[in-house]
């Protein structure tokens, strides 16, 4: 009997060794080391922009009067019926088109007023004429 005992009283420590022995976690393996990020390199200093003539206003640094002017054949043109004399706009093809309308009162048009022709955003690289007009026009503030 004392043996049975002494079974009765070593079996919750043997429980509990088996249970430790059972429940050891495997070490994980060492994370891999992170990457080295590439250097960035050093920041290009840019010459400041030429100065442009005041006269003349400036699209993305270019002078008015070296932008080509946009010929009505360009198919950006054509996409918004530019053309070159606001008043011979065809009224039953572009029935947004109001008397008085022109690029020179359009609030996209880039020129200063009395220019005979300005930058427009809608033709980049491109110079518009005062007298023209495009289905794009906004009347200016």
């Amino acid at each position: 009997m004392t043996a049975r005992r002494r079974f009765i009283t070593l079996v919750p420590f043997a429980g509990v060794a088996l249970l430790a022995a059972c429940s050891k976690e495997v070490p994980a393996p060492a994370p891999a080391p992170m990457p080295m990020a590439e250097p960035t390199p050093a920041p290009v200093q840019m010459a400041p922009p030429a100065a442009a003539d005041a006269s003349t206003p400036t699209t993305a640094g270019a002078p008015t009067a070296e932008l080509p002017l946009l010929q009505t054949s360009d198919p950006t043109a054509v996409a918004l019926g530019y053309i070159e004399v606001a008043n011979q706009v065809d009224g039953s093809k572009f029935q947004t088109y109001a008397a008085g309308q022109a690029c020179n009162n359009c609030q996209l048009f880039g020129g200063y007023a009395g220019d005979e022709k300005g930058p427009c955003p809608l033709f980049a690289g491109k110079a518009v004429l005062a007298a023209g007009w495009c289905s794009g026009y906004v009347k200016k503030a």
